[in-house]
């Protein structure tokens, strides 16, 4: 792949996918280069350069970690001591995992807290404390260390105890502990910071016809920044900053951010997890077979993804500014890493023969956690799915429940469609307990109705 192969490539996968505006960024056998395609809003119809700032969404969970690691570098946290012993006055609704929960628990996914997202509560009312302050009664998912399940809540509290340990705002210490030693000069945590910048917007799009529509908010819940909600950043400051951790922890002027240590530990496995496991994965980072490292974040109209090959210093960064933005990302990077290195980040499902002793109602059930509900039917010998939104925490987000939507069935419990995969986890007591989607578990709560 060389410059003009990468723009070519980019174009086609927007055309494709009718997604408004795409950026990317790679390095390639130590060559870098960026691309850009299509406009940052259709509304004003500004065109999307290289140097304009998209949302990255959950990748922000990586620089969260990275501060983490820095104050644990300083000898000022430690990563298996409980949370609760840095924030006193934490709260959970789950009193013995309050207590059991540690630090690095917070940020591997592996802490159980069902808080996937709240409503927004107003603009007043965004700030980190306040949300890690209403988070307060949440639930667990699982018993802390019995899973691996994609948290948000405790990618917060992490947040949160980074400020309160280093005594300033949290998006002050990734300005200064981050951007600024990296030289990133087109990246902000902060919203305001944006309007300093050619900023993209949110877009969905019509299955049918392909027409994009800008999303009515360009932020999810600010005080759940540490999470994801509000980072924005060009292709190629993304680029830069997982080539410092790749080049362990060292940016291109020479300046740390971490020490090689700890940037190889935040890509290991973390955490031993004594039961299911929606994905692997190490301090923030999400592992895929064969030595690939990735991570994606979405929002309200956007998704984006990055995924190296750390051995050789690959990078390929996708950013995109329409909701189906995954499937053009997966036409860039799935047909070059496969070529590349043989490998498929992202394989399809493969469609499997049910076996005829298959007891389906196994599967069947109402299953949820705190923002959705999964409903899995048996109707003519086979799976059907829909899902609904507790609350409008998008434009997108379906308030209402669809019509179930048929699944094939594939390998190891899972079943997809066009727009789904799910899996389920082994049968108990004659029913599946859980069922994953999106990295996340979702708890049983009833029988089919």
């Amino acid at each position: 792949m060389n410059s003009v192969d990468f723009g070519a490539a980019l174009e086609a996968a927007r055309l494709k996918h009718h997604i408004p505006g795409i950026s990317g960024a790679a390095c390639v056998g130590g060559e870098v280069f960026a691309a850009a395609s299509g406009v940052t809003n259709v509304v004003t119809g500004v065109e999307m350069t290289v140097d304009a700032i998209l949302h990255i969404g959950s990748i922000t969970k990586i620089f969260n970690a990275t501060l983490l690691m820095q104050l644990v570098e300083e000898g000022r946290i430690s990563l298996d001591k409980p949370a609760i012993e840095y924030l006193p006055d934490l709260r959970l609704g789950d009193v013995e995992a309050l207590h059991a929960i540690t630090v690095e628990q917070l940020v591997n996914h592996t802490s159980g807290i069902d808080a996937n997202l709240l409503p927004d509560a107003g603009h007043d009312e965004e700030t980190i404390e306040k949300t890690v302050q209403r988070s307060g009664n949440a639930g667990q998912l699982h018993a802390p260390g019995a899973a691996r399940s994609y948290c948000n809540a405790g990618t917060v509290i992490a947040g949160y105890l980074c400020q309160r340990v280093a005594q300033k705002s949290w998006y002050d210490l990734v300005k200064e502990r981050i951007f600024q030693p990296l030289e990133m000069d087109r990246a902000v945590v902060l919203p305001e910071d944006a309007l300093l910048h050619r900023c993209s917007v949110g877009h969905s799009v019509d299955a049918e016809t392909g027409k994009a529509t800008r999303t009515r908010q360009a932020f999810l819940p600010l005080g759940f920044a540490p999470a994801g909600s509000t980072a924005m950043m060009s292709a190629t400051n993304l680029l830069a900053f997982v080539n410092a951790h790749l080049a362990g922890g060292r940016g291109a002027s020479g300046k740390r951010i971490l020490s090689r240590e700890s940037a190889e530990l935040m890509r290991q496995p973390s955490g031993s997890v004594t039961g299911p496991a929606c994905f692997d994965g190490g301090i923030a980072w999400m592992l895929l077979p064969d030595g690939l490292v990735h991570h994606g974040g979405g929002g309200p109209g956007i998704l984006s993804w990055f995924v190296a090959h750390p051995s050789s210093g690959t990078i390929l960064v996708i950013l995109t500014n329409g909701e189906n933005g995954f499937k053009a990302i997966n036409d860039i990077v799935g047909p070059f890493f496969a070529s590349r290195f043989g490998i498929q980040p992202f394989p399809a499902p493969r469609p499997v023969a049910l076996d005829p002793g298959d007891d389906l109602s196994e599967y069947a059930g109402s299953y949820e956690n705190n923002t959705t509900v999964h409903e899995i039917h048996v109707r003519d010998g086979r799976l059907s799915w829909n899902a609904r939104a507790k609350d409008e925490y998008a434009d997108a987000s379906p308030l209402e429940e669809r019509a179930p939507i048929p699944l094939v069935p594939s390998e190891n419990r899972t079943f997809f469609c066009d727009a789904v995969s799910v899996r389920f986890t082994p049968p108990a007591n004659g029913h599946c307990e859980y069922l994953i989607h999106s990295y996340r578990m979702h708890r049983r709560i009833a029988a089919e109705t």
